[in-house]
């Protein structure tokens, strides 16, 4: 039951990560300044939560996985849970277009949207040790190195809220999206 858990988290990792590609296919929106949030206001919207929607159940079948091995500490099924729920916000409340008036909406997006980061974040850190000693040999390198891009993306996220750098932050939030996503589901695959 857990290599299936493991399996289908994978799998709807590789699903996301698909949309994800599609998003920016079809989306008309400029990945380098625009954030990824933007595709779920206008015609992109349907494709956005699916996006979402494939993030979600990838995050709930890796807690579920994780949970089930008992190999790994809690914290770390709790943080991708957690995250879950939160991108659930993400989806309901629509973000802001940049350059226009803040709204509630906007507001609480917003804060789905940091939580959920800083929980993904999270949920690498604590599992990076297990992944080292516990995936499949060939996938450690791998995981390792996306890792540290997770790291470094995360505060270049942060650094480009500076008014000076936000016309990257697009470019910066999308290294932090993919290197999430990647992680956490090569690392589904390598415990199979």
């Amino acid at each position: 039951m857990t290599q299936l858990l493991f399996l289908l988290a994978g799998a709807a990792y590789l699903v996301q990560l698909a949309l994800f590609a599609l998003l920016h296919l079809r989306g008309g929106r400029d990945p380098v300044s625009e954030a990824v949030s933007d595709y779920g206001v206008g015609p992109g919207r349907r494709l956005f939560a699916l996006y979402g929607a494939a993030g979600i159940a990838a995050a709930a079948a890796l807690a579920g996985a994780l949970l089930a091995d008992g190999r790994f500490p809690a914290q770390g099924w709790l943080y991708l849970l957690a995250m879950a729920v939160l991108r659930l916000g993400v989806l309901a409340f629509p973000t802001d277009l940049e350059g226009e008036r803040l709204t509630r909406s906007g507001r609480a997006h917003y804060l789905f949207a940091v939580a959920s980061f800083a929980l993904a974040y999270m949920a690498v850190d604590v599992l990076s040790p297990f992944a080292a000693s516990l995936a499949a040999e060939g996938a450690r390198p791998l995981l390792n190195g996306l890792g540290r891009v997770v790291a470094a993306s995360l505060a270049g996220v942060v650094i480009c809220l500076i008014p000076a750098l936000r016309r990257i932050f697009g470019l910066v939030e999308r290294i932090f999206l993919l290197s999430v996503l990647l992680w956490l589901g090569l690392f589904a695959f390598a415990m199979a």
